[in-house]
């Protein structure tokens, strides 16, 4: 699981967050002093520029960062977080610290500026909205995972082909089936970095020529492989149909 969790660097800091170890972290930089090509997108060697230090520990960070846009001013970088530091395992509480230095300020003096992100351990849940669905009826499946939070300032996704659905008569598929009439493609996030994914189905009369059975338990399983230690985690949900 790699979540992008965003910051944003400028004289003043703001929109504090957390890190997963093993994850990445996107920061943003508002200079417009380092707006050099207003009718271009500048790249900027972060040498000098940014440091990087995970439990007061130097860790290597981008080398360049990138303007978000054309005249923004807004400038971009992802920061991988390692799984160790000095030999121990990164663990919950650890503070990542990303220091901005800036020659020239508004008034022309240097300053530098910091931003500090606590390191969190990652949970994931799998939930419905309801635990009792009759055939035809609408509900939702949830998920969170802030390991699938690829960007922080945009909603992201999660392919339904990803929930394994389990039922009677032998019914083994995916949501990604058409039979449940998903409103949309994927799970889709709720907002800008919000970690939930949500996505509304119909429960179907009968899925692949089988007859989905009045009255059987079904189960939901999410197999989630991209944990930031490489390990595979399974959920489950039970529903009653």
């Amino acid at each position: 699981m790699i979540p992008l969790i965003g910051i944003f660097l400028a004289v003043t800091l703001q929109a504090s967050t957390v890190l997963v170890p093993g994850g990445t972290v996107t920061f943003y930089l508002h200079d417009d002093d380092l707006n050099t090509s207003h009718r271009g997108i500048d790249e900027v060697s972060t040498s000098g520029l940014l440091e990087f230090k995970l439990a007061g520990t130097s860790i290597s960070g981008p080398s360049k960062i990138v303007e978000t846009g054309v005249d923004s001013g807004v400038f971009v970088g992802k920061v991988s977080i390692p799984t160790t530091i000095n030999g121990r395992d990164v663990t919950q509480g650890d503070v990542l610290v990303i220091t901005y230095n800036d020659e020239s300020d508004a008034s022309g003096n240097s300053q530098t500026v910091s931003k500090s992100i606590k390191a969190k351990k990652s949970t994931t849940a799998l939930e419905t909205s309801q635990k009792n669905i009759r055939i035809g009826q609408t509900f939702q499946v949830r998920i969170y995972d802030p390991d699938f939070n690829l960007d922080s300032r945009a909603a992201d996704n999660i392919s339904l082909s990803l929930i394994e659905f389990r039922g009677a008569n032998g019914i083994r598929t995916t949501l990604a089936n058409s039979a449940f009439e998903a409103k949309t493609s994927t799970l889709r996030e709720t907002g800008d970095n919000t970690n939930q994914f949500v996505v509304s189905l119909k429960m179907p009369k009968e899925i692949d020529g089988k007859r989905v059975k009045i009255g059987s338990t079904a189960q939901l399983k999410f197999t989630d492989t991209t944990s930031p230690s490489r390990t595979t985690e399974t959920l489950k949900t039970n529903i009653k149909i």
